[in-house]
């Protein structure tokens, strides 16, 4: 009996490990990561909300961007890249009655890097466009000057205080009311050199496997049409035939335009004049026939519409006004005079005598 092989594969057994937070929050351990090797987690991102770094709960609005850097002693070494706003928060602050206003763009820090900022504003009551305008222009005014002096470290970490906000609500309301001023997303932006190499890569990547694809379906093509060719003797063989076939129709086609030819003159000729005799015979048959009487139309008579009767009109009963009678003057109610009091009967006594 032969045994069956079995094969059998050397697993690498993976292990957790940490990441740890840049020193804006402590350097806490933000989470772990199931690997093989630590080197593995180089550039890797994680999102976490700031109510679980900081373990404040009134801090829940907010979500922060990590990407791990560096890693040293099978640690993962994280830096802030974005700072953003929850959409639920967003949605609490439009009512009705007020205006949004939203604005989004690029600027530079103090350390030179590029960022991307979205700010929303919230005003009191309706606006026109052209505040709107003006409440735009005068926050990106604002924005450069505070974040131009500061790094980018600096400037997520006065976001989080909400120094920021303040600063700029304080400056924009006086252009216009404003009721809320929130930075909604903060984040790095990738540089123009890095963003075109990238470009470079696919394109490069692209050209590549369509080269590769194309290249065996050339081939094939080419085989194809290589197995279709029907060979030198055989075309030579069909243009001959071809001809013949064409030859043949002209002679049968000259045949059939000779018969035509000949039964034409073999037709007796006819003289002009007997063609105008019998023209003229013709003519004169038609004016010695009798001309049938047209029948006459007859004109349908129209109909006259008789006017329509006239409704009689009820005669609308005109209410006369009611006579006022002249009301009489109410009698004076005449005061009751006490009623007299009944004189009693004095009893004669009589004496007896």
């Amino acid at each position: 009996m032969t045994k069956k092989q079995v094969s059998t594969r050397k697993v690498k057994k993976k292990k957790w490990y940490p990441i740890i937070a840049p020193k804006l929050f402590g350097n806490k351990v933000l989470g772990e990561s199931l690997l093989t090797d630590s080197s593995l987690m180089k550039g890797r991102h994680m999102t976490l909300n700031l109510s679980n770094i900081t373990g404040n709960p009134r801090t829940h609005n907010t979500n922060i961007q990590f990407v791990i850097k560096d890693v040293r002693d099978g640690q993962g070494i994280t830096e802030v890249i974005k700072y953003s706003l929850i959409t639920g928060v967003l949605k609490r602050l439009v009512r009705r009655g007020r205006n949004k206003v939203d604005n989004s763009f690029i600027l530079r820090t103090g350390d030179g890097k590029r960022v991307r900022i979205k700010i929303i504003m919230i005003t009191n009551s309706y606006i026109h466009k052209s505040t709107g305008t003006k409440l735009r222009a005068a926050a990106r005014d604002v924005l450069r000057e505070i974040i131009a002096k500061n790094t980018f470290e600096k400037t997520i970490e006065d976001l989080l205080r909400a120094d920021i906000q303040k600063e700029c609500k304080k400056k924009i309301s006086k252009i216009a009311p404003v009721r809320n001023f929130e930075v909604r997303v903060f984040k790095l932006e990738a540089e123009r050199r890095e963003v075109e190499e990238k470009k470079e890569e696919i394109s490069e990547t692209e050209a590549q496997s369509s080269e590769a694809t194309s290249a065996p379906k050339d081939e094939l093509l080419s085989v194809s049409d290589d197995a279709q060719k029907p060979e030198v003797s055989d075309k030579v063989k069909v243009m001959e035939e071809v001809k013949e076939e064409k030859v043949e129709e002209k002679e049968a086609v000259k045949e059939v335009s000779e018969k035509k030819v000949s039964d034409d003159a073999q037709k007796p000729e006819v003289s002009d004049k007997v063609k105008e005799e019998t023209v003229d015979e013709a003519k004169e048959e038609k004016k010695a026939a009798p001309k049938k009487p047209v029948p006459k139309k007859k004109e349908a008579k129209k109909e006259v519409k008789k006017p329509a009767p006239k409704k009689k009109e009820a005669k609308k009963e005109v209410k006369k006004p009611a006579k006022k009678v002249a009301k009489k003057p109410a009698a004076k109610k005449t005061a009751k005079k006490p009623a007299a009091k009944k004189t009693v009967a004095k009893k004669t006594v009589s004496k007896k005598k």
